[in-house]
């Protein structure tokens, strides 16, 4: 009795390792015939959507130079570009993302497009110069300290930033903005493509780009380097877009 008492811990041991084996093989067989295996790069891929790597298979797919733009991002060809964009950004009052200059009227934060609307039609029409001629929800982010909206315009230089619309166009946004910023990202998929086809192609707004990475978005430098790469190609917007659309927060 004693000797088999011994044994019985050894065959469960023995038996939960012979279990764990045939569940590990059977799932190898399993993803086998599915033609799939998970690797660690699939994992970050995944994980990172905005990783240098995966920037450089955006950077394919829109058909760049790819040793042209692969040496640009990896040397940091424009990290004193990005550097510089967010310097001048808190220079204006920026102090977070997206923000935005509205012919120089400050709003800053992801707000719907009405209010981008509002703001424009008012500009458009030589209003807009009280506060009281603005919706509530305005006038409420006027009255916040800080403010969320500003009336009082602030000149703000274009320099050699992205630009999109037509240069004659009466309206001018600048925006600052981070590719990681889950804020930033809902204002793509909200509200930008709305002014796009309804200001910008119709040559109402142009809209000026500026860079401002945010220090714990991990991935938000090299991806705001990455769309200056493509810039040097012209196509800034396409991997602007292609950034956003792969953005953590659009997923």
């Amino acid at each position: 009795m004693i000797v088999k008492e011994k044994f019985i811990p050894v065959l469960v041991v023995a038996a939960i390792g012979l279990a764990f084996f045939s569940g590990t093989m059977w799932q190898k067989v399993k993803n086998l015939e599915k033609g799939t295996t998970v690797t660690k790069t699939d994992t970050t891929q995944k994980a990172v959507p905005l990783s240098v790597e995966n920037i450089k298979k955006m950077a394919k797919d829109l058909k760049l130079n790819e040793k042209q733009f692969n040496k640009c991002l990896d040397d940091g060809k424009y990290a004193e570009v990005v550097k510089n964009d967010v310097a001048y950004g808190q220079k204006v009052g920026v102090q977070g993302t997206p923000a935005f200059f509205i012919n120089g009227k400050f709003l800053g934060g992801a707000y719907p497009y009405e209010s981008f609307k509002e703001i424009i039609d008012l500009e458009l029409a030589g209003k807009g110069k009280s506060i009281k001629e603005y919706s509530d929800t305005l006038q409420k982010s006027y009255a916040k300290t800080p403010r969320g909206f500003d009336i009082t315009p602030k000149q703000i230089e274009l320099g050699d930033s992205p630009m999109l619309g037509d240069t004659n166009a009466k309206i001018t946004i600048v925006e600052f903005s981070d590719f990681e910023c889950p804020f930033c990202a809902r204002h793509f998929t909200q509200t930008y493509l709305e002014i796009k086809s309804n200001y910008i192609d119709k040559g109402i707004v142009r809209l000026v780009f500026k860079n401002y990475p945010l220090p714990f978005h991990s991935s938000a430098q090299k991806a705001a380097e990455a769309a200056e790469c493509a810039k040097e190609q012209g196509k800034f917007w396409e991997m602007h877009d292609r950034l956003f659309t792969a953005s953590p927060s659009t997923q």
